[in-house]
């Protein structure tokens, strides 16, 4: 190999042969990088000013004393307009001009597909356009502005309703309601074949219980012992961490679950998260190499970890089907984070979603947000699909953030069929189409997150009236005692 071949290959990615370019130059700001070269010049130091006397609620190591006692202070740096003004906005970093898209839409075909017939296809085949054509508006809005904890069943292709479970250490429901042990501990057992039979007992766990999506493994590093949420995140190391969660996920794909993978990327905090109403969340300041080799590394694991086997039914023409395999990657999915990279939201950053993701490591899977409750408000869905996100996850119209949703947009139709493609070639591979063929019948009905929701509700109110009742009972039987007393007296 000659040298300039050697060098140009450095510069792709192994796999997909994708260029690799630096994605985030924005993200570093004005700070200054610890470096080998200058080791006491580049040493990290308080970026801001103390407030006297008041306590930070961000996390912050001891730095300062209040009252002669060591104490947290809280560090303030006012944020520049600019800053301010990239907060406010909701710039994907897409490169297309959206006027230069003109994509024709077109809904509700009727081309006798069902999603089915695409299970065990290529991501490009030419079918799925044939299948995303008789898809219809509310398809679209339904499936990417309400997909929290499940996206919809879709007649128009007879796509089932997704449950999607939640917790790190288990199905919080669509299981057996069986937990197991931190993704801390089984860190520490350093046994790969352990961390395979975790995701396959997740795996499990779904098929009894009717989950078909996993939203975990968790992926972010312990940068400190002050890192929210950091018993559910593996390590402080991106390549142990890697290792962990791609074997899980691998295992839980092999009996047909998608894991989720997240919160991607550089989420290291809960506290100020950006997930009260008034907050734009935080605005990450990391340099590229940091990033990827760092933060980025167990996400880009999990991507190229083994395709798993499934089966389907393939047509022969005729009416008649055959038992058949293929093979398709074990990672489908993948959640965003609170988090900003850079000014850029996470879940509506191109660089990193479409840039980095999907580009160099050729992942074709759905893509869901973190929760957006009160965070809806700077959660933008077209900023979203545009970067090349998918679903958003929230469950209630008001917090979709698509005021301007027009399903005859050409580019906001090209982008939510791009979404689109990506979360049915995710259904279509997992275990919500194992077993079915063409002509089976769908027949939506009340979903088992629905029952739990109705179930937790039917208690809270049997036990609000018991604590009522019980109230008014006693109240009734020492009034009587009262009154029995003073008439003895």
């Amino acid at each position: 190999m000659n040298r300039d071949h050697a060098r140009h290959l450095a510069h792709h990615e192994r796999e997909t042969g994708a260029p690799i370019a630096n994605q985030f130059d924005d993200a570093a700001g004005e700070l200054t990088y610890l470096t080998r070269a200058d080791w006491e010049g580049t040493f990290p130091t308080h970026d801001g000013t103390p407030l006297e006397g008041v306590v930070s609620t961000w996390g912050n190591e001891i730095n300062g004393e209040i009252d002669g006692a060591p104490a947290s202070l809280l560090y303030v740096k006012e944020a520049s307009p600019e800053l301010l003004e990239q907060l406010a906005a909701y710039d994907s970093g897409n490169p297309v001009d959206p006027s230069t898209i003109t994509d024709e839409p077109v809904y509700g075909a009727d081309n006798g597909l069902e999603l089915i017939d695409l299970r065990g296809k290529d991501y490009d085949d030419p079918m799925w356009d044939d299948l995303l054509d008789q898809l219809t508006e509310e398809d679209y809005y339904i499936s990417i502005g309400m997909g929290g904890y499940g996206t919809a069943a879709l007649e128009s292709v007879n796509k089932p309703f997704n449950l999607d479970a939640d917790t790190a250490q288990g199905l919080i429901y669509g299981g057996t309601g069986m937990m197991f042990c931190t993704p801390v501990t089984v860190t520490q057992t350093w046994n790969k074949e352990i961390y395979e039979d975790y995701g396959e007992i997740i795996g499990n766990e779904a098929l009894l219980g009717g989950a078909n999506g996993w939203y975990a493994p968790s992926m972010n590093i312990h940068r400190t012992p002050f890192t929210g949420r950091n018993g559910e995140y593996y390590s402080e190391d991106g390549f142990l961490s890697g290792t962990i969660g791609s074997l899980e996920v691998r295992g839980a794909a092999s009996k047909g679950v998608y894991c989720t993978i997240k919160h991607f990327a550089i989420n290291d905090q809960e506290d100020h998260r950006g997930d009260t109403t008034g907050q734009m969340s935080l605005a990450t300041r990391a340099n590229e190499q940091s990033i990827r080799e760092i933060y980025l590394e167990p996400f880009e694991t999990c991507m190229k970890v083994d395709d798993v086997e499934i089966s389907y039914l393939e047509g022969d023409g005729d009416g008649t089907y055959a038992n058949a395999t293929t093979e398709v990657p074990a990672s489908l999915g993948l959640m965003t984070a609170f988090n900003r990279v850079g000014a850029t939201w996470t879940g509506g950053s191109y660089a990193l979603l479409t840039g980095v993701a999907r580009n160099e490591w050729g992942f074709d899977g759905w893509v869901v947000t973190d929760s957006a409750g009160s965070a809806g408000e700077w959660m933008d869905c077209y900023q979203m699909i545009e970067a090349g996100g998918v679903s958003k996850l929230a469950q209630a119209e008001n917090l979709v953030k698509w005021d301007d949703y027009d399903p005859y947009d050409p580019a906001t139709y090209h982008y939510g069929r791009e979404a689109m493609h990506r979360l049915l070639y995710a259904t279509a591979n997992s275990n919500a189409m194992q077993g079915v063929m063409h002509g089976s019948v769908y027949k939506p009905g009340i979903q088992k997150i629905d029952q739990i929701r109705i179930a937790l509700g039917v208690v809270s109110v049997v036990g609000l009236g018991l604590i009522g009742f019980t109230g008014w009972r006693n109240h009734v039987k020492r009034k009587a005692e009262r009154a029995e007393a003073a008439a003895e007296e």
